[in-house]
């Protein structure tokens, strides 16, 4: 019983010292969209040949581990549909500008309300053409979750 007022307790200050937080500035500099140089880069059979390190200079961004695992995956997929279409661009498995994440308000709202019911709507709904991504909409409602945590375990820490 002393153990879990304890924990309660260092909830409580911890909570509370968050709060209190009130004055905190961030600098935010502008990144420029990465897209490549040359158009020739594109083509598949330029990038079946490009290593990790060398698609990572074309696009302007160190590929993670995940990432360099994906791009031989990738390769390898290019390297067979490459026998059937020459002409073949990368631009189907390649996209950096849908890579971004785009919160989606509509989705953390619902979550950070509902809670969890949010995150089974969030993953259950489908997409409408012009609408938020599947992935963009599960995120967003996980960020609302968070919310919806923290705001109804103060509301039974008070």
């Amino acid at each position: 019983m002393i153990k879990g007022m304890l924990i309660d307790a260092a909830l409580l200050i911890i909570t509370w010292m968050l709060a209190i937080n009130g004055f905190s500035f961030s600098i935010v500099r502008p990144v420029k969209v990465a897209s490549p140089a040359n158009p020739e880069s594109l083509q598949a059979s330029v990038f079946v040949k490009l290593s990790a390190k060398e698609f990572g200079t074309i696009t302007g961004e160190k590929l993670n581990l995940s990432q360099r695992i994906y791009f031989k995956i990738i390769q390898r997929r290019l390297k067979s549909e490459l026998k059937e279409n020459p002409d073949l661009l990368i631009t189907k498995y390649y996209d950096p500008a849908k890579a971004k994440f785009k919160f989606d308000a509509l989705w953390f709202v619902v979550a950070a309300f509902i809670g969890p019911l949010g995150i089974l709507l969030a993953y259950t709904s489908h997409s409408r053409k012009g609408g938020p991504t599947k992935k963009n909409r599960i995120t967003s409602a996980w960020l609302g979750f968070v919310l919806f945590v923290i705001w109804f375990g103060s509301a039974f820490l008070f």
